[in-house]
């Protein structure tokens, strides 16, 4: 099975050896990860320029090499999460709230009769970048959210008996009273509600990464500058459906449970090519 790892096709292997200090395990990797696009999906571009607010949605072939990649604030580059991606970019200038994502998607809502979706797994990435400028990037290949039960349907209330008092005269010619009993009428139960779904599990990263001379700091979320945000978790359950209540003397519903996952927070490789 190939390895989840991106395509290492520009680098150097002894270079790459010396950058990740004689690595045998992700020196394989990057191995494989070479034979896992077609030699088409590698052609590079001169340069990429993803305007204020734009989302760029990378083809089908997942792959995106650039010579020079410029992002401008709160600009996005979009991967299919259901494959394997890989964004290699000698240059990047990166402006304020960027995002790379192959976030999974989110499950869809449940009917009265199916459970809620489940949320598709995160992407797996590569990314080789040359960071010249970096204003604040989030790389997001959380898992997708569950997607909500449906709610169960409240049965009819019913009455409840009525007692009556009458007024009548018996052969005796006296006035009697008594109190009469009026039957009410039974509510129906209240249908079931449908589970939400599970989430998917977090994607798989490898960022091998380097600089025009600063430190990049990860994962401080009130940072600003040079700062970059790795979100990797499992997405969260759906939310069950509410149960409908029953009727007068009748059953509520309840919420049928079944292969309940809380799903896996996916897993982060980062490799600085200025420790070489």
């Amino acid at each position: 099975m190939i390895s989840w790892w991106g395509s290492l096709s520009n680098l150097n292997y002894q270079k790459m050896r010396t950058a990740l200090h004689t690595s045998i395990v992700v020196a394989t990797f990057a191995a494989a990860l070479y034979f896992a696009f077609p030699a088409a999906a590698q052609t590079t571009r001169g340069k990429l320029e993803i305007k204020k607010k734009e989302v760029y949605v990378v083809d089908s072939t997942n792959v995106l090499k650039v010579d020079t990649l410029i992002m401008h604030d709160k600009a996005t580059v979009l991967f299919d999460p259901s494959k394997y991606g890989m964004l290699e970019a000698s240059v990047a200038i990166i402006g304020e709230n960027c995002v790379i994502s192959a976030k999974g998607i989110n499950g869809r809502s449940g009917t009265n009769l199916y459970t809620g979706e489940n949320g598709d797994k995160g992407g797996n990435l590569s990314l080789i970048i040359k960071f010249v400028q970096l204003g604040r990037l989030t790389i997001d290949i959380s898992g997708g959210d569950g997607g909500p039960g449906a709610n169960g349907i409240d049965g009819s209330r019913g009455t409840e008996d009525r007692f009556k008092t009458i007024t009548y005269t018996d052969a005796s010619g006296k006035t009697q009273t008594k109190t009469i009993t009026l039957p009410g009428t039974p509510g129906s139960d209240g249908t079931d509600a449908t589970m939400g779904g599970n989430p998917g599990d977090g994607g798989k990263l490898l960022l091998m990464y380097s600089t025009n001379g600063f430190i990049p700091i990860f994962n401080h979320e009130k940072w600003s500058q040079h700062s970059i945000v790795i979100k990797h978790r499992a997405g969260q359950r759906g939310k069950n459906g509410i149960p409908g209540k029953g009727g007068l003397r009748a059953r509520n519903g309840v919420v049928q449970e079944e292969n309940i996952s809380y799903g896996n927070d996916g897993h982060i490789q980062l490799l600085n090519m200025d420790n070489r």
